[in-house]
């Protein structure tokens, strides 16, 4: 029995599998955004980084759309995010961010 069951690492094992869903159907100029539903007003977030804090929180962070860092911290049972892709315009001259699955145990996304 996995007593860890329900816990933020628990959690974020399954936001890996999701994102790589996700981007595996992303073209080559988008990467992954996500608005986080729970919040007023469902804040579109460019995601830079998940990680977590057992037992019970996973912290997103990343840019809104207004250009500002923004970091989430939210209880697993409140984790609502509609995941959207986003494009990366010519003018920001970087390649779109993938997550992928070098990630070790533990480690952020």
């Amino acid at each position: 029995m996995n007593t860890r069951f329900g816990y933020a690492s628990v959690m974020l094992q399954s936001l890996k599998e999701e994102i790589g869903e996700f981007e595996s159907s992303l073209n080559s100029n988008e990467e992954i955004g996500a608005y986080f539903i729970s919040t007023a007003g469902g804040i579109r977030l460019r995601i830079e980084s998940i990680t977590y804090r057992d037992p019970y929180y996973i912290v997103f962070t990343g840019i809104t759309d207004q250009g500002d860092k923004a970091k989430l911290v939210q209880h697993v049972t409140q984790t609502s995010i509609l995941f959207v892709p986003i494009k990366v315009m010519p003018e920001e001259n970087r390649e779109p961010r993938r997550f992928g699955f070098s990630i070790a145990e533990g480690d952020e996304l």
